[in-house]
C-alpha cells in the first residue's frame, strides 16, 4: 500500500478537533499498540478492525473514510 501522510494528518486533526480523541485513545479501546493504529491511518498496513474503529469514532464508514481502499461486502 502507498502511504498517504496528508490523509493521516487530516484524520488526526478531525479526531482531535471534532471528537477530542487521539490515535492512542483509539488504540487503547482496541487493546493494541498506538503504532498499529498509526500504521493503518498512514496507509502502511490494513486492518478492517482498526479502519472500522477510526470510522466509528468519526461517525462514518470505512468506505467513506478510506475511499481508496477496497472493501468486500459483508454477506447477509
Amino acid at each position: 500500500m502507498k502511504p498517504d501522510l496528508a490523509k493521516h494528518e487530516l484524520l488526526k486533526f478531525r479526531l482531535r478537533h471534532e471528537k477530542k480523541l487521539t490515535l492512542s485513545e483509539i488504540a487503547k479501546r482496541l487493546n493494541i499498540k498506538p503504532g498499529s493504529v498509526t500504521a493503518v491511518s498512514q496507509g502502511y498496513r490494513r486492518s478492517r478492525r482498526v479502519e472500522q474503529a477510526l470510522a466509528d469514532a468519526l461517525d462514518t464508514s470505512p468506505e467513506e473514510l478510506f475511499p481508496d481502499r477496497k472493501y468486500e461486502r459483508k454477506k447477509s
